[in-house]
């Protein structure tokens, strides 16, 4: 990281305002010096804080907004890149909200984007989790208020026209720069430093742009594909091969549906356990309920204005970060721009990983593993033989010696040794540096974002609840990481949470046995099958326990009803629903393209059921869904006024009357419906003593 000339530092949130980050060549020089004083750092901070217990829970959440530019009439939607003027505005207006009240704004990598999180971490009363959705409508009601009027700003995963024609306002092409790709204009990139930074630093490690597949849903008049791999890198030779088709058109012509930028693949829960052996523990039980949890809020039907044979954007965002070299992707076996290794990286970047940075985890991290023999065991080789680790975990030799000669245990040591990546679940140590202690953190990262507050909070209170349960009960769901990766890809599959066998769940309910591996559904994973409780039994069983008040368990069952009902099939995935309305929208060709006016009915639709201003029952079915309005987002202050006598003029006059008239009509509405009830209750009578009567003819007439 180079400062500017005047000495600024870092500003909030970790987000860079006025420095500059090293080129991937600069970072070369200092590469392994960064590497060697993390793993320093690390064992400073393990050694600091390793032996703590007892931190109380601190829990929240993130969501992150896109804001388009709608015209319905015209059936038009673009990105509208705004982000950073709304983003200011959003940090101003949170400066005059009471602390307590308050809800905090960062940057995203998209300049469409502004990512919102609670002012302050929930605690680990029960009764905190009537703030979830409370604090996330408040989000959406000061970002509502914030929108230009023909802006709208549905909680949803992917802009469905990303790459498709100019689909940015203001206009903007794509042209050679950072991410020099054939679909979108690097005028998306947010302008903080870091976010180009990252662009460029990732297509200069891997030796290329990133190269994104993901398979298109073949309807009844999907074209044929014309060709099975994307141009050549060189657009100049491209164009010389094809004079008469460019590049852009030779990638669409592709069966799969091909990406080529970081922007296609740019929603969380941040969990924090009591002290460090229950992180660890939390952390591989987190992991094995991902791919669970990805299938359940399944969002990604449509990407690069086509339908995808996927649900979900997993894959998308793994390719879209896949920073690897070509020898660590296995398509490559040199150094240099073709193999991409280097003597200072890791591996010397010629080492194979099988997994990009972005993706499931490699390893357990936890130390103490009960065997068949009952007895703990906590070492790599223990694990391996316990069939947990059973997959190939390439990790840097020399961090892993410097780490286990400063005590640190050989499972954390070969997780901290590992290539640094972003997985489902993320363990993270504490800050540095910090005012208050802050302990080790478990991030649940696989939810994909729901359209309403209501499924938002709801899934986040779930899996907050799975944390206290697994915690409180000492579960174990371990089965080996091949499984995990194998249910990460049967979760991504089109209508994935309709499979009859959806995923393989470890059926053990305690850490004092070896857990079974079979397969399960969606629905007995939640409810449970035979000797497995299931997660919800377990959630409202431990509520029970701590005796948890009227009031929250009231909405707690409400939100588990709503997941219990999305895990049966009840209810469609938010993936289910939009592919239900592409494929009956009037302008649809069945030809599995998404065009703008489809897409710009969808999104408008999308903003109004988020908004609570329209109803789905194929979403929600009875749950109900509140509006959030622009002019509930800030508190008033109850003032008297300077002058009463200077506050009442025809406006108020107004006001006051048509108050009045509200209460004459309700007054008059309670009047009508006592006297209905009345008379139903006349009318009851009289039905039922017109059938006594009629009964005792019949009897008559019978004789």
């Amino acid at each position: 990281m180079r400062h500017s000339r005047h000495g600024a530092r870092p500003a909030v949130s970790g987000f860079l305002l006025d420095a500059t980050p090293l080129e991937w060549d600069e970072s070369l020089e200092v590469i392994r010096y960064v590497r060697e004083h993390g793993i320093a750092q690390f064992i400073h901070l393990y050694n600091r804080i390793k032996d703590i217990e007892g931190d109380r829970l601190l829990w929240g959440d993130e969501v992150e907004y896109a804001i388009f530019k709608l015209d319905a009439e015209r059936g038009t939607v673009k990105l509208s890149l705004r982000g950073a003027e709304i983003l200011a505005g959003l940090q101003e207006g949170e400066r005059s909200v009471p602390v307590g009240q308050q809800c905090n704004w960062v940057p995203e990598w998209g300049s469409w984007m502004v990512e919102g999180t609670p002012g302050m971490p929930y605690s680990g009363y029960a009764t905190d989790l009537l703030l979830v959705e409370k604090n996330m409508r408040t989000r959406r009601a000061r970002l509502l208020a914030a929108l230009a009027e023909d802006e709208i700003c549905p909680t949803l995963p992917c802009f469905p026209l990303m790459g498709v024609g100019t689909f940015t306002d203001p206009p903007a092409r794509p042209t050679p720069g950072l991410s020099d790709s054939l679909f979108v204009p690097d005028e998306i990139i947010n302008p903080a430093p870091r976010f180009a930074a990252l662009v460029k630093n990732i297509k200069r490690r891997r030796g290329s742009k990133v190269d994104i597949r993901v398979p298109r849903y073949r309807d009844e008049k999907t074209p044929d594909a014309a060709r099975s791999a994307p141009p050549p890198r060189d657009a100049a030779v491209a164009e010389t091969l094809h004079a008469s088709r460019p590049p852009r058109a030779q990638a669409l012509e592709m069966d799969e549906v091909y990406m080529d930028a970081m922007a296609f693949g740019m929603g969380c829960c941040c969990l924090q356990a009591r002290d460090l052996s229950e992180s660890r523990h939390l952390y591989d039980q987190l992991a094995v309920l991902g791919p669970i949890m990805l299938a359940l809020t399944a969002a990604t039907p449509i990407a690069r204005g086509v339908l995808l044979d996927t649900d979900v954007r997993w894959d998308i965002i793994a390719q879209s970060v896949d920073d690897r070299t070509p020898a660590e992707r296995g398509v490559a076996a040199g150094g240099g721009e073709g193999g991409g290794g280097h003597a200072a990286m890791a591996g010397h970047g010629t080492k194979r990983l099988h997994k990009s940075r972005y993706e499931t985890i490699s390893t357990y991290i936890c130390n103490t593993v009960i065997g068949q023999d009952g007895q703990d065991s906590s070492t790599r080789a223990a694990l391996k033989d316990l069939g947990r680790n059973d997959l190939e975990v390439p990790m840097d030799e020399e961090a892993y010696r410097t780490l286990t000669q400063a005590g640190v245990d050989e499972v954390l040591a070969q997780h901290i040794a590992h290539l640094f990546v972003r997985q489902t679940v993320r363990w993270k140590p504490p800050p540095a540096k910090s005012d208050s202690h802050i302990g080790w953190r478990t991030e649940f990262r696989s939810m994909e974002v729901q359209l309403t507050d209501f499924e938002n909070a709801a899934f986040t209170v779930f899996v907050v609840l799975v944390s206290r349960v697994i915690l409180y009960f000492n579960l174990n769901f371990y089965m080996p990481i091949s499984c995990v990766d194998c249910n990460m890809r049967r979760a991504a599959e089109r209508d994935a949470a309709d499979l009859a066998e959806a995923v393989r769940a470890a059926a053990s309910s305690c850490c004092g046995s070896t857990a079974g591996v079979e397969d399960l559904s969606l629905f007995e994973i939640m409810a449970g099958k035979g000797s497995f409780k299931g997660l919800v039994p377990l959630i409202l069983t431990y509520l029970d326990l701590i005796k948890t008040d009227t009031t929250t368990l009231a909405t707690i069952n409400k939100y588990l009803d709503f997941v219990v009902a999305r895990a049966s099939g009840e209810l469609l995935t938010p993936a289910q629903w939009m592919r239900r309305f592409v494929l009956s929208h009037p302008d649809y060709r069945h030809d599995s393209l998404v065009s703008e006016r489809i897409a710009a009915d969808l999104l408008a639709k999308c903003h109004r059921i988020g908004a609570g201003l329209e109803r789905c029952p194929d979403l929600h079915g009875d749950f109900v869904v509140p509006p959030v309005l622009a002019k509930d987002a800030y508190a008033v202050n109850m003032t008297s006024g300077e002058a009463p006598g200077a506050r009442i003029s025809s406006s108020t006059d107004g006001l006051m009357a048509m108050h009045q008239i509200r209460l004459q009509l309700q007054t008059r509405r309670r009047r009508l419906l006592a006297d209905a009830t009345e008379h139903r209750a006349r009318l009851e009578a009289a039905q039922e003593e017109l059938r006594n009567v009629e009964t005792q003819l019949a009897v008559l007439a019978a004789r």
